[in-house]
């Protein structure tokens, strides 16, 4: 019985701030991930196929503390037609900033959230109806664990929302995917 609260214990104390209070030793980074795309519902758009897909983003940080300020661009499969060689994906230039929730001397739990600019992109492009520049916002959290003195795994997820413009007559619809992230930051 004596176990749970000194289990409890020593994970509160892992966590707990510590000399690794920001997300990076290095005020500049660099982060690539990879990442598998999960759509929240089906899509309204009829003959799609709604599978996970795959995503990358690319991205700058600049680390004030505990606070972060990333700078990027995200591109992330949404949808294929099925019997066919079309697919849609989102791409993002967006702003991601972070704030570490604790810390411990490798390990850093944080949530961010994330806003850009972005549309849908057709693969061919000629298959397509044309796409607004459109809003895209997003959050999530996720852990930083130090590998060394200039670079960290990112483990997260986020979820994000992007609006797809349709054949008519349905016009407009706003649809929610879920990426779950693999990365890594250098330290600059």
């Amino acid at each position: 019985m004596m176990r749970l609260p000194v289990m409890l214990g020593v994970a509160l104390g892992f966590l707990a701030p510590a000399a690794l209070s920001g997300q990076s030793l290095q005020r500049v980074s660099v982060q690539g991930s990879g990442a598998l795309v999960f759509p929240t519902a089906s899509q309204s758009v009829t003959g799609f196929d709604n599978g996970t897909r795959l995503g990358w983003s690319a991205q700058v940080r600049y680390t004030f503390s505990r606070f972060s300020l990333g700078a990027g661009y995200q591109r992330s499969t949404v949808f294929k037609l099925q019997g066919a060689d079309f697919s849609g994906a989102v791409e993002v230039a967006f702003l991601e900033p972070r704030y570490v929730l604790a810390a411990g001397r490798t390990v850093a739990l944080y949530g961010a959230g994330r806003a850009g600019l972005g549309s849908l992109v057709c693969s061919p492009s000629t298959d397509c109806v044309e796409q607004d520049l459109e809003v895209i916002l997003g959050g999530g959290s996720g852990v930083l664990i130090l590998l060394g003195q200039r670079l960290a795994l990112d483990i997260g997820a986020q979820y994000f929302s992007a609006q797809i413009t349709q054949q008519a007559p349905t016009g407009k619809a706003r649809s929610g995917f879920v990426l779950a992230r693999l990365g890594l930051s250098l330290g600059l």
